[in-house]
């Protein structure tokens, strides 16, 4: 994993130019430019938080097969504000394969070890059937689900006293 890059447009907008990709998200990747957008918003949370998703490669091919990470959250979301949520997003193709939690695990570790986090957060569309999943494997803790956009969430929760 490393930061995402403008170089990695190509491989970001293939990941993405997927349906399958885009039924969960709230603001689907459709073209090239999009993509760069996308990528360009995550550099600069990056550069402004230092910390934000970073892409995700294949250690065979280097390859970029998605992005996972932290996010800091400076607008309410379910009447959180101010927080950090781990988010993820890989290409079909890798679905089903432990990338996301294997990701997931090393964000919560630097979360809650390096960064001394208290509480790491994340939610997903409540229809997810595979990120709801992933969330609850990990230990994340449903609290509560909410309406945003008229589309029902998963809201969790994941406090460092219960990281091993």
């Amino acid at each position: 994993m490393r930061p995402l890059e403008l170089s990695d447009v190509d491989g970001f907008f293939a990941m993405n130019d997927n349906p399958n990709v885009n039924v969960y998200l709230r603001n689907p990747v459709r073209t090239k430019e999009e993509a760069q957008q996308y990528v360009q918003k995550i550099i600069n949370e990056y550069q402004k938080n230092g910390i934000s998703r970073f892409a995700v490669f294949l250690k065979k091919t280097n390859k970029l097969i998605g992005f996972s990470g932290l996010k800091y959250r400076a607008t309410e979301e379910n009447n959180h504000i101010n927080f950090y949520d781990l988010g993820y997003r890989f290409a079909e193709e890798h679905w089903r394969k432990g990338f996301a939690t294997e990701a997931a695990i090393a964000w919560l570790d630097y979360g809650f070890n390096t960064m001394k986090l208290p509480t790491i957060y994340a939610s997903a569309i409540s229809d997810n059937i595979g990120s709801n999943t992933v969330l609850k494997k990990l230990g994340f803790e449903l609290t509560n689900e909410y309406l945003q956009n008229n589309i029902q969430h998963s809201w969790y929760k994941f406090d460092k006293d219960k990281w091993i």
